[in-house]
């Protein structure tokens, strides 16, 4: 819903309403889209899916290596919707680096996530496809069932990751995958 609507629905001022949703968001319970609509964000789906194991938090850990290990972000997309969403993210801390906005989603069909996520390859390689000037590779995070639900992502500038230095991040997000896929009951490969 966008903002005149909830506040409407809910029988409050805009913009205290506003100032709820922006706070909300900041701590990933809510996206705002950018047609300004609002839908619940990943910490809130977490919340409700806290049966099932937090691929968030099995992932984390292997973001953060891979983050540490060629200074570039790394994230975790899971498939929600119809699209990649960003769930999980480990940002270098230099000043000049790809952000990785949690809830942000992209388009299944394109991009290094689009080409593991359709079952094309098992390590899916962009070189400024998705965005010009950016590379990325993606490797397939898959449940008990065989089936493609995450990926895990590594972005970079394309002045900073040459292709030699793309493909030894694949192959370290392949091994990062594979292991959360086990930790989610995936079989062994």
């Amino acid at each position: 819903m966008g903002i005149s609507e909830l506040a409407r629905a809910l029988d409050v001022s805009k913009g205290t309403l506003r100032d709820v949703l922006l706070t909300l968001a900041h701590f990933g319970f809510v996206v705002r889209d950018p047609d300004t609509r609002f839908r619940l964000g990943p910490e809130l789906r977490a919340l409700a899916n806290a049966s099932a194991p937090d691929l968030r938090s099995l992932a984390q850990p292997y973001l953060v290596s891979l983050m540490e290990s060629f200074g570039e972000t790394a994230i975790l997309g899971v498939v929600v919707d119809g699209k990649l969403e960003i769930a999980a993210r480990a940002e270098p801390a230099t000043d000049l680096h790809m952000t990785a906005p949690l809830g942000r989603r992209l388009p299944l069909d394109k991009g290094a996530h689009g080409k593991v996520l359709a079952g094309r390859a098992e390590v899916g390689y962009d070189d400024q496809e998705l965005f010009a000037g950016v590379r990325a590779v993606a490797a397939p995070i898959v449940d008990a069932k065989d089936h493609r639900v995450a990926v895990v992502m590594v972005v970079g500038f394309k002045e900073r990751v040459d292709l030699r230095t793309l493909r030894r991040i694949g192959e370290r997000c392949v091994s990062a995958a594979r292991a959360v896929s086990q930790r989610i009951g995936a079989e062994a490969a």
